[in-house]
């Protein structure tokens, strides 16, 4: 597994010691917190909650439900032997926190895996089974990033599966039938992503806002293996999304300027948020004032689409959140 860089979690991996309780370091907590969210425990916080990194009542409930079924002694801290219980445990709702890449997935948490990492917990939780039902006339959006069908993105998630672990792909998208899994994937390739203007299917037999293919997709969701896939393909989109905003955009350096700028590039499509940043950007403007002026440009244009309520609301609260996120640097950015 890699080293989260949290030194009270590395270091109680390595070595052991005093377990980890009420009064430790916030950091510490909360990558605990986010495998207790992996494992289904309601009521904690997320990586933007206000009691996030606190070890209060619910998180010790937590974590003695897994001291009991891991049959340790139920002490509600966490000392070596309970965090590597919390880690081998299967989780049930797994999302890209910087204590399931590391400590499960083996995925190093630094430059743009960082970046991916956070963006993904800031839109949605960072869940990996994250499923959105047309609700904007896209057809199926699906994953840590969203990858949506009527633009043809979900095809890319899909040919990532079956690239990387074809095995794992025909067995839980074609019910072992490489050949329905492959159909799958021809379908997500056609004009909008197989589904008409208003996001709905245009083949009933590949209608993957129903049954069975939402459970199929759920079941994609925990397994390790596809989730690395996920990983490795946010990764790549991200990569390409940073060389083209560097293009246009090249005064945009630190991490929190990027790390908005992909964001914005993730709901917008590359050419949105190219859009957007030209249609704010003046000679002279103050950093601040262009990430505001970018924030309400994108708001208007999701409010025009979709009117006020719940989507408009949600593209504020992204936007804002990596504008003034401490959790962000505004230090240059190393996406290596």
């Amino acid at each position: 597994m890699a080293t989260t860089g949290i030194s009270r979690i590395d270091q109680l991996l390595a070595s052991g010691g005093a377990a980890i309780a009420s009064g430790d370091g916030p950091d510490a907590v909360g990558i605990l917190q986010d495998l207790l969210i992996g494992h289904g425990f309601a009521g904690l916080p997320g990586i933007l909650g206000a009691a996030r990194g606190v070890f209060g009542p619910a998180t010790t409930s937590a974590v003695r439900q897994v001291q009991e079924a891991a049959k340790l002694p139920l002490s509600g801290g966490v000392d070596q032997a309970t965090l590597r219980a919390m880690i081998a445990r299967r989780v049930t709702k797994p999302a890209a926190s910087q204590g399931y890449l590391c400590l499960v997935l083996d995925v190093a948490f630094r430059g743009l895996t960082r970046v991916m990492s956070l963006t993904s917990q800031f839109e949605g939780g960072g869940m990996f089974g994250a499923i959105n039902r047309n609700t904007d006339g896209a057809g199926l959006s699906y994953g840590l990033i969203q990858w949506a069908q009527k633009p043809r993105r979900l095809r890319e998630i899909l040919a990532g599966f079956q690239q990387q672990e074809p095995a794992t792909f025909a067995a839980i998208f074609g019910n072992g039938d490489a050949a329905l899994a492959q159909a799958l994937i021809t379908h997500t390739a056609k004009i909008n992503g197989g589904v008409d203007a208003a996001g709905r299917t245009t083949d009933a037999k590949f209608d993957l806002v129903n049954e069975p293919w939402l459970t199929r997709f759920r079941n994609a969701a925990l397994e390790p293996a596809l989730q690395k896939v996920q990983v490795s393909v946010a990764l790549a989109a991200f990569a390409d999304t940073l060389a083209k905003v560097r293009s246009f955009a090249p005064q945009l350096v630190s991490e929190r300027a990027l790390a908005f700028m992909l964001d914005l590039a993730n709901q917008h499509g590359d050419a949105g948020a190219e859009s957007i940043f030209k249609a704010v950007s003046k000679p002279g403007i103050a950093q601040s004032a262009l990430f505001l002026g970018m924030q309400n440009e994108s708001v208007a244009r999701v409010q025009k689409k979709f009117g006020p309520g719940n989507v408009t609301e949600s593209t504020r609260r992204r936007r804002e959140a990596f504008r003034t996120t401490p959790l962000l640097s505004d230090q240059p950015f190393q996406a290596a």
